[in-house]
């Protein structure tokens, strides 16, 4: 089997242009041939938590839930890294459970926003694709993510090897990005033929300042306020149910830019729209999604973003 790895970097200011992005590669060390790459562990930190050593193992554990429809214990099997807090974006495939054929599965955590993954399976060519946003907001100290490739060996254990890290400090404007991308390409003799198999990280870290406050309004089809209601970020209700002769929702992010200067953005929904989604810092600086559900399907009409 033969192989090729590569690292890119790239910083995006938000009013650049992509033609400005300055793209840096470097190989990866991954150890033996048959390890494949299978996503990332973002941790951040001044240095790398693999200082005392070249890989960090992970753990298969059992998780216990129980189904709210049939009241009965489901197990699912998912490895954790311990002793090592990040977030985890990757896909192993999963084979332990007696009984049951193997699967690739999801490990990932709220910590990633606006996730894609595609896997393509076809006779001469294999591609595995995942693409997810870290929102962060700026800090005045240094702050460095280190987006830590994650790798499966044949014998389906699991471990995350080094990085070297990508530095967050001093971007201070909402919507600065920041991407980095880990590829493998595996190439396989198989029955006289050559397969390729392809895999492709992207995990973007994205600029977001606080929300500090969210308001919701319901308006009328004459454009008229039926309530307004003020809510702490993270406790907005999971579930909105229109007033009578709402038209549509106004959904305001209040927030403070690197100024101190109030900066509100706004988003207009349909009263049919299915739902909406706002935003909430965790006490580690990561902005995660909080999710409300509206009773009935729709669209959105549109949305805006405004300073004042």
């Amino acid at each position: 089997m033969k192989r090729k790895i590569t690292i890119a970097v790239c910083c995006i200011l938000a009013l650049c242009s992509f033609s400005g992005c300055q793209l840096a590669k470097e190989s990866l060390e991954a150890g033996p041939l048959e390890d494949r790459l299978i996503g990332a562990y973002v941790t951040m930190g001044h240095t790398s938590l693999f200082d005392r050593e070249d890989r960090l193992e992970a753990v298969l554990k059992t998780r216990e839930t129980i189904n709210e429809e049939t009241g009965e214990i489901e197990k699912t099997e998912e490895y954790v890294f311990e002793g090592a807090e990040g977030i985890p974006y990757f896909i192993p495939t999963i084979t332990t459970l007696p009984g049951h054929n193997s699967y690739v599965a999801a490990m990932s955590n709220d910590a990633i926003s606006d996730g894609y993954t595609n896997l393509h399976y076809g006779d001469d060519t294999n591609s595995v694709t995942l693409e997810g946003t870290i929102y962060a907001i700026p800090t005045k100290t240094e702050r460095i993510f280190h987006v830590n490739p994650v790798y499966q060996r044949e014998d389906g254990s699991v471990y995350a090897a080094p990085s070297a890290g990508v530095s967050a400090s001093g971007i201070d404007t909402e919507g600065s990005a920041m991407f980095q991308t880990l590829d493998a390409v595996y190439t396989v003799a198989e029955n006289g033929k050559t397969k390729t198999d392809s895999v492709s990280i992207t995990v973007s870290i994205k600029v977001m300042f606080a929300p500090e406050k969210i308001v919701i309004l319901q308006m009328n089809e004459f454009n008229e306020v039926l309530t307004c209601i003020d809510y702490e970020p993270g406790a907005v209700p999971e579930v909105l149910a229109p007033e009578r002769g709402a038209a549509y929702f106004i959904v305001e992010t209040h927030k403070k830019d690197a100024t101190g200067s109030p900066k509100t953005t706004r988003e207009i929904y349909d009263r049919d729209a299915e739902s909406f989604e706002t935003y909430y810092v965790r006490a580690d600086g990561i902005c995660v999604k909080h999710g409300t559900q509206i009773s009935k399907k729709g669209r959105v009409y549109g949305s805006v973003d405004l300073d004042r």
